[in-house]
C-alpha cells in the first residue's frame, strides 16, 4: 500500500469522527495504522511510525468512550500480504516460488548472500568437473558440521527414489549454465527458492590419495587421515544441502530433526513421536508405519538422546539422527534396518574405524533405546486440504505479555459427488489402514482430521519461542470417566506440530466442524504461522468457515491461581478452591407468546482461559444456581474444554438461559500463575466471581485421625462418644460454619460433621453436615448463627474400624475461637 492510500483512509477516518459515525471512523482508524506501520518498515522515516502512533491514539479513545459494534476483521484477505512478509529468513531474502526470478545475476553466477558459514578449518571451492553417477544412501557422510538430520533426511529420500522410482529432491533443484542452483523449498507456508552456487566444502586434512573434493562427502579436521568415498556423488546433492544449509543459517546451525528437514524439502507431513513418552502406543505405531513404509508412503528416521546408549555392543551416538532404510517382519520377529551417516573417528572409542554403518535392530529395541521417532508422510494420501496463514499479534497484557492465540473454525463434510467416491477408493484403503494401523480396515463412520500448524521462520537461533494447537469438536460435553482426568502437553519450540483428530461424528451427521486455538508463547511481535487442514478420508471435505462473525459481547478477567486457590483437577478434595464464576446467560427472546419456547433457546457462550506455558488449564461450565460447587458432577456439567492443556483452555457451547458455575483449574494443585478468562457471546451475559467458602472470615484449621482407639463409627456402633471430640469456644455470637476433609482418598469411606452443645453430653445435635457421605470434597457444616459458649464438634465414620487422616476447617467472623482436642 502506497504512502498516499494509508493518508487517504486517515482522512476518511477523521470525517467519519466529524460526523459522529463511530464504527466506521474506528475501523478506518485501525486500518490506517496498520497501513502506516507496513509502510514504516520499508524506510527509516519516522513520519510513517508517527502516524500510526496518531491513527491508534485515535482509535483507543472511541472505543474507550463510545459504544462500537463488534469490528469484523477479514483474516483471510491478508493470506498473500502475510506470505510476503515471511520471505526474510536469517537477513536472507527467500522469495516465493511464483514470484518472477532475477536475470542481473553476473556470469559466473556468485550468490550474494554468500555461502552458508563453515568451521574455520574449512573453506568453499567451485568444482572442475560433475559426476552423475546415480548415488546410494550409503554415500551420504557426515563429518565437519552437525548436520546428521539433514545426512539422514537426503540418505531416506536417495532410498525412496531406488525402491520405488521417485524423484524426491531431483525434481526440486535447476540448474543454469552460470554455475546457478535453486532449490524449491516449502518453507513459512509456501514453496520458495533458494538460490546458490555450487561449491564444496575443502577442509584441511591429509589424505592419503589426492585432494579429491567428495559432494557430500565432507573430510575431517587434520588430526585424522581421510580415504576419500569410491562413488564420486552427484553435485546436484551437494547444492541441495548447500541451499538447505543456506536457508537455516550455515553448516553451524543449531539442528532440527529430519521429519522438519524433509518437510522443507519434499513437503511431506511431519510426525514426531516421542518413544519414551507415557502416551506412546508401541503396537499401533507398528502397525501404521508396517502398512505404510513398504508402499512408499512414508519416510522415517529415528533419534537418540544426549546420552550414551550400547545395543548388542554397537555404540550409539548421543542426539544423533539415524535414517532408517527398511523395516520387516521375519519369524515372528520385527526389525528396523538404520543407516549411520557419520564418519568412524577416534572419539567412538571403537578401537579405530571399525564402527558399522548399517544397523539391523529390533523394534522392541528402538522403543526401549531412542527417543524419537520421525515420520514424513506423503501428502497425496489425503483427499482434501486447506491452509490458512496468519499473523500472532502479542496480546500486550501485563500478566500474559508473551501468550497470543488465533481462533479458527474448520468445517467438515462428507463428499456426495459419486464420481469422487469411485475414483478415490483406492486411496480411501490405503488411508484407512494407515490411519488405523489395521491391515483389516476401520468403521466407515470414523475418519481423521490432521492438523498441521507451522511456525514461520525469521532466524533460526531463535529457541524462546514455542508453539501449541488446541483441537476440539464444539459443544463438547462430558463424556468420559471423571475418575479419569488427560493431560495433554503440546507446547513444543519447534517450528511443526501435528495433531491427529478421529472424527466420529458421521454415525449421525454427514458434517460437523473443529475449534482450532493456535497457540504461540515467545517474546516477538507479528509471528507469521500456517495451519493446514487434511482431510485422510478422500470422501471428506474440508474448509474454513470464514463467516464466524465476531461476538457483540465480550467480558475479560484477570485472575491467579495461587496456594489458597489452585485447587488441581477434579480429582484432588481441594477441587472445590479452585476459581469459580457465576455466569448468567440471558434470555433474548422477549415475546411473551414464546416463553415457554424461550427457555430451550440455546446462545453460543465461548470462554477462553490463556495463561503460561507451564500451568496446564481446563474450564468445566455447570448447571448450578450461580453458587460455588464443591466437585463435579456428571449429569451436570454441559460443557468443559476436554484434557487440560498447557497455556490455554477453551469452551464453545451453546448453553440455553440460565445460570452456570464456571470452574477454572489446573492440572496440579501446585500449579501456580496469573490466567485471564475471557467470556464471549452474541446474546447478554453476566460473569462475576464467586467467593471461596468462608471468605472474608477467620479461619482455623486442626489435623487429627481415626486410629484402633477412635475409629468408633457412627451413633449406630454404639460407640459414637469414642471418635475424636474438639472442644470449640465462641467467645461471642458470630456466623460459624466447618468442613471436614480426609487428607488421603479413601474409596468407600463415608463422613459426618456435627456440632453439640457442650452440656448436653453429645445428645442434642445443633448443626451437622447431614447425611453422612464418601464426597471427594468432604463434608461440610453451612454457615449459620452460633452464640457465645463452649460446643463439641465431632467427625466420625459411618463404619467403625476405619483408620484415616483428616482436617477440619473451621470459619468464623469473629476472631479468637479456639479448637482443641478433648482428651
Amino acid at each position: 500500500m502506497s504512502a498516499a492510500e494509508a493518508e487517504s483512509i486517515y482522512s476518511r477516518a477523521s470525517k467519519f469522527e466529524l460526523e459522529n459515525d463511530w464504527d466506521n471512523a474506528f475501523k478506518l482508524y485501525v486500518q490506517a495504522a496498520d497501513a502506516f506501520l507496513q509502510i514504516s518498515r520499508t524506510t527509516t522515516d519516522p513520519k510513517y511510525r508517527n502516524n500510526a502512533a496518531k491513527a491508534v491514539d485515535r482509535a483507543q479513545k472511541i472505543k474507550r468512550h463510545k459504544q462500537l459494534k463488534p469490528l469484523s476483521i477479514d483474516h483471510f484477505s491478508h493470506q498473500y500480504s502475510i506470505l510476503k512478509n515471511s520471505s526474510i529468513i536469517n537477513h536472507n531474502h527467500i522469495p516465493l516460488a511464483t514470484s518472477p526470478p532475477s536475470n542481473s545475476y553476473p556470469t559466473p553466477f556468485n550468490d550474494p548472500d554468500g555461502q552458508p558459514s563453515l568451521p574455520s578449518s574449512s573453506t568453499w571451492k567451485r568444482p572442475t568437473h560433475e559426476s552423475f553417477i546415480p548415488l546410494l544412501p550409503s554415500d551420504i557422510i557426515q563429518n565437519i558440521v552437525n548436520d546428521c538430520s539433514v545426512c539422514a533426511s537426503i540418505a531416506v529420500c536417495i532410498q525412496h527414489n531406488l525402491r520405488f522410482k521417485s524423484d524426491l529432491l531431483l525434481s526440486s533443484l535447476s540448474s543454469s549454465d552460470d554455475g546457478r542452483y535453486e532449490l524449491k523449498v516449502l518453507v513459512n507456508g509456501d514453496f520458495r527458492r533458494i538460490g546458490s552456487y555450487s561449491q564444496t566444502i575443502r577442509a584441511c586434512a591429509k589424505f592419503k590419495q589426492s585432494s579429491t573434493i567428495v559432494s557430500l562427502s565432507t573430510p575431517v579436521t587434520n588430526s585424522l587421515e581421510y580415504q576419500p568415498a569410491k562413488r564420486i556423488s552427484s553435485g546436484l546433492h551437494t547444492s541441495k544441502r548447500q541451499s538447505y544449509m543456506k536457508l537455516m543459517g550455515g553448516y553451524d546451525f543449531l539442528g532440527s530433526n529430519s521429519a522438519i528437514d524433509l518437510h522443507v524439502l519434499t513437503g511431506w507431513i511431519p510426525e514426531h513421536i516421542e518413544l519414551q513418552s507415557a502416551s506412546f502406543e508401541r503396537e499401533r505405531t507398528w502397525s501404521r508405519i508396517i502398512t505404510a513404509f513398504p508402499r512408499g508412503d512414508c519416510m522415517m528416521t529415528i533419534g537418540t538422546n544426549d546420552k550414551n546408549y550400547d545395543i548388542h555392543t554397537v555404540k550409539l551416538l548421543p542426539s544423533h539422527a539415524y535414517a532408517v532404510t527398511d523395516i520387516k517382519e521375519t519369524n515372528d520377529e520385527r526389525w528396523v534396518t538404520l543407516l549411520d551417516s557419520r564418519i568412524c573417528t577416534l572419539e567412538c572409542g571403537c578401537g579405530g574405524g571399525s564402527c558399522p554403518r548399517v544397523l539391523d535392530i529390533r523394534w522392541d529395541d528402538i522403543c526401549a533405546t531412542f527417543e524419537g521417532l520421525y515420520i514424513s508422510w506423503n501428502p497425496s494420501l489425503f483427499g482434501s486440504c486447506v491452509t490458512f496463514h496468519g499473523s500472532w499479534q502479542l496480546e500486550n497484557t501485563e500478566d500474559l505479555r508473551g501468550a497470543s492465540t488465533h481462533h479458527l473454525r474448520l468445517d467438515y463434510q462428507k463428499a456426495n459427488d459419486p464420481a469422487h467416491q469411485k475414483t478415490s477408493s483406492a486411496l480411501n484403503t490405503n488411508t484407512n489402514d494407515i490411519n488405523n494401523g489395521d491391515r483389516n480396515g476401520k468403521d466407515s463412520s470414523e475418519t481423521e482430521i490432521w492438523i498441521l500448524l507451522t511456525r514461520h521462520l525469521c532466524d533460526t537461533r531463535r529457541t524462546n519461542e514455542y508453539i501449541a494447537i488446541n483441537v476440539q469438536e464444539d459443544d463438547m460435553v462430558l463424556g468420559e470417566d471423571l475418575e479419569h482426568v488427560a493431560l495433554k502437553s503440546n507446547y513444543t519450540n519447534s517450528t511443526h506440530l501435528l495433531s491427529r483428530t478421529k472424527i466420529s461424528q458421521f454415525q449421525t451427521h454427514t458434517s460437523g466442524s473443529l475449534s482450532l486455538l493456535a497457540c504461540y508463547d515467545g517474546h516477538f511481535d507479528q509471528v507469521g504461522f500456517t495451519v493446514t487442514a487434511f482431510a485422510y478420508s478422500p470422501d471428506v471435505v474440508v474448509s474454513w468457515d470464514t463467516r464466524v462473525p465476531p461476538a457483540r459481547y465480550i467480558q475479560k478477567i484477570d485472575g491467579a491461581l495461587t496456594h489458597k486457590t489452585a485447587g488441581g483437577n477434579c480429582t484432588h478434595p481441594t477441587y472445590m478452591a479452585n476459581p469459580q464464576y457465576h455466569l448468567r446467560v440471558h434470555n433474548t427472546n422477549t415475546s411473551i407468546n414464546n416463553r415457554q419456547s424461550a427457555s430451550t433457546d440455546k446462545t453460543q457462550v465461548i470462554l477462553t482461559a490463556q495463561s503460561t506455558r507451564d500451568i496446564s488449564l481446563n474450564v468445566t461450565a455447570v448447571w448450578s444456581r450461580g453458587e460455588r460447587i464443591s466437585e463435579l458432577s456428571q449429569k451436570e456439567v454441559v460443557a468443559h474444554s476436554g484434557p487440560y492443556t498447557y497455556g490455554h483452555a477453551r469452551i464453545a457451547a451453546h448453553l440455553a438461559p440460565g445460570d452456570y458455575t464456571v470452574v477454572l483449574s489446573a492440572y496440579e494443585p501446585d500449579q501456580t500463575g496469573k490466567f485471564t478468562l475471557k467470556v464471549e457471546s452474541p446474546s447478554q451475559f453476566e460473569i462475576n466471581p464467586i467467593p471461596q467458602e468462608g471468605a472474608g472470615m477467620y479461619v482455623k484449621t486442626v489435623c487429627g485421625k481415626w486410629d484402633s482407639m477412635t475409629a468408633a463409627g457412627g451413633p449406630s456402633q454404639n460407640r459414637y462418644h469414642r471418635n475424636p471430640v474438639y472442644e470449640v469456644t465462641i467467645p461471642c455470637a458470630s456466623e460459624f460454619g466447618a468442613r471436614l476433609q480426609l487428607l488421603a482418598r479413601a474409596p468407600g469411606v463415608s463422613t459426618n460433621l456435627s456440632l453439640f452443645s457442650s452440656s448436653t453430653n453429645l445428645q442434642r445435635c445443633i448443626a451437622s453436615s447431614g447425611p453422612y457421605s464418601d464426597a471427594l470434597s468432604g463434608v461440610d457444616i453451612p454457615k449459620r448463627s452460633i452464640c457465645p459458649g463452649k460446643y463439641h464438634l465431632v467427625p466420625s465414620t459411618y463404619h467403625a474400624g476405619m483408620h484415616a487422616q483428616f482436617r477440619i476447617v473451621v470459619y468464623s467472623t469473629v476472631s479468637g475461637i479456639e479448637v482443641v482436642l478433648r482428651s
